[in-house]
């Protein structure tokens, strides 16, 4: 009995392992297929949301994750390729491809400094990597990339609006704190907050975000569930949130264009679209003629309307009405001499803000780039760069069309999402230059992606008609060659950022130990950073100010001698750095050689342009060098650059400053601006060659002159609430915050005047909405107008995070760190400046907003 039931359960046990294969194969199948679009979203989300690794507090670890994470997709491509036996690509944009990668080293090899192009270079490479990862077909499908894009940019919007949703917490924290209770009046932030602290920049990221718009669009219009379309839509309006809270005027503009884009496509190359278009647009041509024209006319008529609109409207907000026009055009002006002067191979990849000094400096905080895509481009690469350009262009445009004319289904809708993202990239280039960014390059190359395996699947599902559909013919050993060179170029890639990594990791540890006065461990360790990397300027300069900063501690000639040649070679390697220039001028100096501190504190005014703090170190150089007339000349020029030094304690620190102070304030130019002038010192004017009654009807008069310069009404009428002349101060700061409701100074000025009157309460009003403003001094005055020990410790928190914006770049030099993070990549320095009396120069704004703090934290 039992053998006779034996060959039964064994066939029962087959047929039930195989039934339990059926059941289960199919899920693991489709856990694979969401679980390498989460890996994948997870991996362009480390692109999109983590800051750029150079303006990281710990750059170097910064650039370490940056360089693992791309290693650990790029080295296993590279194994599978060589396993595998086969070339990368295979799509219309190989040879473009590789004809920009042979343009961006060309331009690092002719560059003005090609170690600082390199770190150029080696970005626009990983996101060619990127592309050609993504592109490949074998692990991703086409509905799983994009998939994977869109979830990774919907999660960075999240996350960005996340983070302005903390700080509108802390605005109703502080608002219950002053105010005892919170009214539906006070849900409105006195200002639109500000997207921060999530990828590269707020404007890139604002400019990344729209390219995401027309991939939520189109997902609306998808043959999906209802409740996915839903889910969509939602985000749709999530991804419009943070493009608008970017408060990038060029990123609204850039998502304008690729919604419009993929709606017009969804309308005509849809069979959906195009049959609602036939339900609404006349069938006779002439007709049609007419209809465009008119809706042309209606777009241009809308669209003038609103900007005269918005031009009459008294209230104009500075989120919105900001004064950019002015740099921008200054930076566009000296991009264009750039390219009069270098117009075959360009400056090199990198070098506009180290070349923006030498042809304007106006505006140092606007000189990371030319704000024009194109034009940097230009700038950087020359007309080799530009061809390059050109040709993927069209070769990325011929690519959609062809895949447009023949994709169906879900490629098409992808085709269509492609070209909006793109037509949104292009318009946001045209106000800002994502070059040099890594986050929306990983975005292009990730849209690009979806485009190839679109294109793909398109020339792949349809029979081609004639030779319409074929990408023009070319010559095989170029096709190939191209192909060859991609996985080179991406070991290369690898190689070259673990040689530069090494020299980095020496560096970073040689700063850590400057930082604890470790001297010797320090300089160890910044001196074998040079040895692996000499060619560098940033790592001379950084040895040379260890070694100078050891020097003034010690006072061992070893180290001055070692400290003035590190620093000549870092001048030698970058002439145009001016923080080089007067840490040479200072330790030449110290150590006797006047002639030579003269030379180079007059090389670093050069330089410096709008830097204070190295127009004022170098005064101290000319000062000690005993060059008296010329450490006026510099003295005079920091104030004209800042005038909040002017009342700083530094000039009563020395004899020579005293008793030069009047020809400082007389050569800084300080008098002409009367307001500004008045605005410095309430109870204690500066002495000058105007009596403070004097000063005050020449203000009167440059308000009379320039009615529509509101910042020196906000002056004038502090100056008046000083005399007591409340109705008049009234008409002036009233004028201000009818046509700027936001203006912090205004808002400050308006809660003097009302505690000038015993309102506490309102006063307390206009000073909560003026710190939210940024205005420091109005949180001194708010937390100044409760009895000590209860000051509430919002308030106090409040101050502590606005203290920096009250320093001067003495305290906080930001100049010289963006110097140096935005054009030698591979930076954190401790210090920019070596120590000297130029840091006793701190404005009063900054030291009585210490002094409060201080005060509100002493223990009683």
């Amino acid at each position: 009995m039992a053998n006779a039931t034996r060959p039964r359960d064994v066939g029962a046990g087959r047929f039930s392992l195989a039934r339990w294969r059926s059941l289960f194969a199919p899920g693991a199948r489709q856990i694979l297929k969401f679980g390498l679009v989460a890996l994948a979203a997870s991996w362009l989300g480390f692109y999109f949301i983590t800051g750029l690794p150079y303006i990281e507090l710990e750059t170097f670890r910064a650039t370490i994750n940056l360089h693992v994470v791309t290693g650990l997709v790029f080295i296993p491509y590279l194994v599978s390729l060589v396993v595998a036996r086969r070339l990368p690509g295979g799509s219309p944009l190989d040879v473009p491809l590789v004809a920009l990668l042979g343009v961006y080293l060309a331009g690092t090899v002719f560059s003005l400094d090609w170690r600082v192009s390199l770190e150029v270079a080696l970005t626009a490479i990983m996101a060619i990597g990127v592309f050609y990862v993504l592109s490949d077909g074998r692990a991703l499908r086409r509905w799983q990339l994009e998939a994977a894009l869109m979830a990774a940019l919907l999660a960075t919007a999240v996350y960005a609006l996340w983070i302005v949703g903390g700080d509108y917490l802390d605005w109703l924290q502080l608002t219950d704190a002053v105010r005892g209770s919170i009214s539906a009046g006070d849900l409105i932030p006195p200002t639109v907050p500000k997207l921060h602290d999530v990828g590269d920049h707020p404007n890139i990221l604002g400019g990344m975000l729209a390219m995401a718009l027309p991939f939520f669009l189109v997902a609306v219009f998808r043959p999906l569930p209802r409740p996915l379309r839903a889910l969509a839509a939602a985000a749709l309006l999530v991804i419009a949130l943070a493009v608008f809270l970017s408060l990038a005027r060029s990123a609204w503009l850039a998502a304008g264009a690729g919604a419009f884009t993929s709606a017009l496509l969804l309308a005509v190359a849809t069979p959906g679209g195009r049959a609602f278009l036939g339900r609404l647009v006349p069938s006779r041509p002439r007709w049609r003629w007419l209809l465009a024209a008119a809706t042309l006319a209606v777009l241009v008529v809308a669209a003038i309307a609103a900007v005269s609109v918005l031009q009459s409207v008294e209230a104009r907000p500075l989120w919105l009405f900001r004064a950019s026009g002015g740099p921008r055009l200054d930076v566009l002006g000296a991009g264009a001499e750039m390219i009069q002067d270098y117009p075959l191979y360009g400056t090199g990849p990198g070098l506009y803000s180290l070349l923006y000094p030498e042809y304007s400096g106006q505006f140092p905080l606007h000189a990371f780039h030319s704000h024009n895509g194109y034009l940097q481009v230009a700038i950087d690469l020359g007309a080799f760069g530009v061809a390059a350009m050109i040709l993927l262009a069209a070769a990325l445009l011929w690519l959609l069309a062809a895949g447009l004319r023949r994709a169906q289904g879900g490629a098409l809708l992808s085709l269509i999402a492609c070209a909006g993202a793109l037509a949104a990239f292009a318009t946001f280039s045209l106000f800002d230059a994502p070059n040099g960014f890594k986050g929306p390059l990983v975005a292009l190359a990730a849209v690009g992606a979806v485009a190839v395996l679109s294109y793909r699947e398109a020339m792949h599902s349809v029979a081609p008609a004639g030779d319409g559909g074929r990408w023009p013919r070319l010559d095989v050993v170029v096709q190939l060659g191209a192909r060859v060179l991609v996985p080179v170029a991406l070991a290369g890639l690898l190689v070259t950022w673990g040689r530069l990594d090494a020299a980095h990791f020496y560096y970073s540890e040689g700063v850590a130990n400057a930082n604890a006065a470790r001297w010797p461990e320090a300089i160890a360790k910044a001196e074998r950073a040079v040895e692996l990397d000499p060619q560098y300027a940033l790592y001379r300069l950084q040895l040379g100010v260890t070694e100078g900063a050891a020097y003034l501690e010690t006072r061992r000639p070893a180290l001055l001698e070692s400290a003035l040649g590190q620093l000549e070679r870092a001048v030698e390697l970058e002439p145009r750095s001016a923080i080089a220039l007067v840490n040479l001028s200072m330790l030449l100096a110290q150590g006797g050689d006047r002639a030579g501190a003269r030379e180079r504190a007059l090389a670093a005014i050069e330089f410096a342009n709008s830097d204070p703090a190295v127009v004022l170190a170098a005064g101290t150089a000319l000062e000690t060098a005993n060059y008296g007339t010329e450490a006026v000349a510099a003295y005079a020029r920091a104030i004209a650059l800042d005038a909040g030094l002017a009342d700083s304690p530094f000039w009563n620190s020395s004899s020579f400053r005293r008793a030069r102070y009047l020809d400082i304030i007389a050569q800084s130019g300080l008098v002409f601006n009367t307001c500004g002038y008045l605005e410095l010192a309430r109870d204690d004017l500066p002495p000058g060659r105007l009596t403070r009654d004097q000063a005050l009807v020449a203000c009167e008069a440059q308000v009379a002159a320039n009615p529509d310069d509101l910042e020196q009404r906000v002056s004038y009428g502090g100056a008046l609430i000083d005399e007591g002349d409340l109705d008049a101060a009234f008409v002036q700061i009233d004028y201000v915050l009818v046509r700027q409701p936001d203006n912090g100074r205004a808002r400050t000025e308006f809660g003097r005047w009302y505690a000038a009157q015993g309102e506490v309460d309102a006063a307390r009003e206009q000073w909560l909405l003026a710190g939210q403003l940024n205005q420091a001094p109005a949180l001194v005055l708010l937390g100044d107008s409760y009895p000590p020990g209860q000051v509430p410790p919002e308030v106090i928190d409040e101050l502590r995070s606005e203290l920096r914006g009250e320093a001067s770049q003495v305290q906080f030099h930001l100049i010289g760190i963006l110097y140096y993070r935005s054009k030698f990549f591979r930076v954190s320095p401790h210090v920019t400046l070596l120590p000297g009396e130029w840091q006793q120069a701190v404005p009063a704004r900054y030291s009585e907003a210490v002094d409060a703090l201080e005060r509100w934290t002493a223990p009683r």
